[in-house]
């Protein structure tokens, strides 16, 4: 049974086909075996208190973490080199204008047309793995950054002195609450709109957030709307802080880019990926360091970017629970309970059960910042406890998204091989490889289980250390510290016990009918 090709098994467990439950495709995905699932939960318990008990201590962390700067060997240089960067946006740019003409004029089955599969596999499943794992790519891959960004260069030839946009002022108050409104939509249309996946749908979502995008890039700035408005910008970003690489200017000049909650103690813009172009080569730095120190910020994070932070956590969770026997049941009795039918109370209810999801974690982490400030004698009020230890739980929501989505990616973003020849779904074969025929037993089911099973506990593991560097950094003194780590781990043991839970359960999901 341990070889069985993971469709085969998933029939035999859960007595049917595969489910499709995300915007493209199908999912493959079997339950976690019950045994995995205890070991899972048990070691994340365990290991919480082992990293409570022995690794937290000593002084506060410091910044003295080593730091090559690849920008030293020519390999790196060539990389970073304009001409390098100026390819890379041209070719997203063109990848942009092919999901739209695609979208609309091509076929319009979804597993034959290229639409789909950039944006759902590739791009968002995709460059999340690569945000995390190598860097923050999409700072210089954005299509509408770089399509504005050579607009406003040809207006100021044509109106020298004259900027491409109005720089309306951005009140401070406002932070990145635009950006989460625009993921929730982004994140309503990928679970719960009917048809995420038809091309033509693609490319309307494309050409509406292109919109957006430029408008809110013209009446404040391209930086300054990147940094607080454009969704995808902050969220790679915000994965990216976990990579092992890091862009760095020092002492970099006034420009919209750069503000207190993105320069460091040394005066240093980290991640300013529109400050490096602009600067002298000497101020530049394109560095390797540990993986998660780019999560310990000095400073706390805005309220709205801490609900951006969890938004992110819940909408991975409600994600995976979508396809339980238990989500299904409880859908099903409220539709039956209202006495409607069709598709409009399922649109309701997930709704409703996605901003649930997210005001359920929201309230459960601020009740748990509550806990650790009562433990502590209030030596921080709750709110600036909750901003402070926020990225500590981005390595969480790395980690089931690494679990749930790893099989989903490496078979369905096989179809890019047939795709590539016959984008527009018009039996072209350009490259020859039209005829490919995706291969599901690519990923045996021992692997993806106990894939799923480690990024978690791994992830789990990685967080609770993150917190408790914080802790010791803000409070100085390791009997605060520890005291106020006990109720952050509890709240990390359950997320991880939940995503597990949703891992071992069988798909059932059925979607809304149409």
């Amino acid at each position: 049974m341990w070889v069985l090709p993971p469709v085969a098994l998933a029939a035999i467990a859960a007595g049917a086909g595969p489910a499709a439950a995300h915007a493209f495709g199908q999912r493959y995905d079997l339950p976690v075996p019950f045994e995995l699932y205890l070991m899972g939960a048990a070691a994340a318990v365990a290991v919480s208190f082992v990293v409570i008990g022995i690794f937290l201590r000593g002084t506060p962390w410091s910044r003295a973490y080593p730091r090559p700067d690849l920008l030293r060997f020519g390999v790196g240089r060539l990389l970073a080199h304009g001409a390098v960067v100026f390819v890379l946006q041209l070719v997203s740019v063109i990848l942009l204008v092919l999901v739209v003409l695609t979208g609309l004029v091509g076929n319009q089955t979804a597993q034959q047309n290229l639409a789909p599969l950039l944006v759902w596999i590739i791009w968002w499943v995709g460059l999340a793995y690569v945000s995390a794992f190598v860097g923050n790519l999409w700072a210089l891959l954005n299509p509408w950054s770089a399509l504005f960004h050579w607009a406003d260069a040809l207006w100021r030839r044509v109106r020298p002195g004259r900027e491409f946009s109005l720089r309306l002022p951005y009140t401070k108050g406002v932070g990145a609450w635009p950006a989460l409104g625009l993921l929730m939509v982004f994140t309503w249309l990928e679970l719960i709109y009917p048809e995420p996946a038809v091309p033509a749908s693609v490319a309307v979502m494309a050409i509406s957030y292109s919109a957006v995008t430029w408008v809110g890039m013209i009446l404040f700035g391209r930086q300054r709307w990147l940094r607080h408005g454009e969704a995808f910008s902050l969220l790679f970003g915000i994965l990216a802080r976990f990579s092992p690489t890091e862009v760095r200017v020092s002492r970099p000049e006034a420009c919209d880019a750069c503000s207190l909650d993105w320069t460091d103690r040394e005066g240093a813009c980290v991640d300013g990926y529109g400050c490096f172009r602009q600067a002298p080569a000497a101020k530049r730095e394109w560095a390797l360091r540990p993986f998660a120190v780019g999560l310990l910020g000095d400073e706390p994070v805005s309220g709205s970017m801490m609900a951006f932070v969890l938004f992110m956590l819940s909408m991975v969770l409600f994600d995976g629970a979508l396809a339980t026997p238990q989500w299904v049941e409880f859908e099903e009795f409220l539709v039956a309970l209202g006495g409607g039918a069709g598709e409009g109370p399922v649109l309701i209810i997930r709704t409703l059960g996605l901003l649930g999801f997210w005001g359920l974690f929201l309230g459960a982490y601020l009740v748990t910042c509550a806990l650790m400030s009562a433990l502590t004698g209030a030596r921080r009020p709750v709110l600036e406890m909750a901003r402070t230890f926020t990225f500590s739980l981005v390595p969480i929501a790395i980690a089931y998204h690494l679990a749930h989505y790893l099989t989903f990616i490496v078979i369905q973003g096989q179809y890019i091989v047939p795709l590539a020849s016959d984008p527009f779904g018009f039996a072209w074969d350009i490259l020859g490889t039209a005829d490919y025929r995706v291969d599901i037993t690519v990923v045996g089911a021992r692997f993806a289980w106990y894939a799923a099973v480690v990024s978690i506990v791994v992830g789990h593991i990685v967080a609770v250390y993150l917190a408790h560097v914080l802790a010791v950094n803000s409070f100085g003194e390791r009997g605060l510290a520890l005291k106020s780590q006990y109720p952050m781990t509890v709240l990390m043991v359950l997320y991880t016990v939940t995503s597990l839970t949703i891992l071992a359960e069988p798909i059932v999901e059925s979607r809304a009918p149409t």
